[in-house]
């Protein structure tokens, strides 16, 4: 077996949410990389000063709204997910 780039690396697929994948393509192209060094850039970058960049003191949910952000999550999702959700809290 040859020692070559491919045979030092772990692959692993991402599935990127509609639009993501041009604007990783047109970063890349900003900053002269290809599509993977960008990708890999930006994610030592974010891992390098995690927990850091994390909001501190602030709650993902306003304090008081939990009920309704759960509702209106909830009423997002699939009529099946619906079902599977209230399946796993009976």
């Amino acid at each position: 077996m040859t020692n070559n780039a491919t045979t030092r690396t772990e692959k692993f697929v991402v599935r990127f949410p509609c639009g993501m994948r041009a604007e990783v393509s047109t970063a890349a192209n900003h900053s002269h990389r290809s599509m993977n060094a960008e990708i890999i850039a930006r994610l030592e970058h974010s891992l390098g000063n995690w927990p850091e960049t994390l909001p501190q003191g602030e709650t993902a949910v306003p304090q008081g709204s939990e009920e309704a952000f759960l509702l209106e999550r909830f009423r997002q999702l699939s009529v099946t997910k619906q079902q599977a959700l209230l399946a796993l809290l009976d």
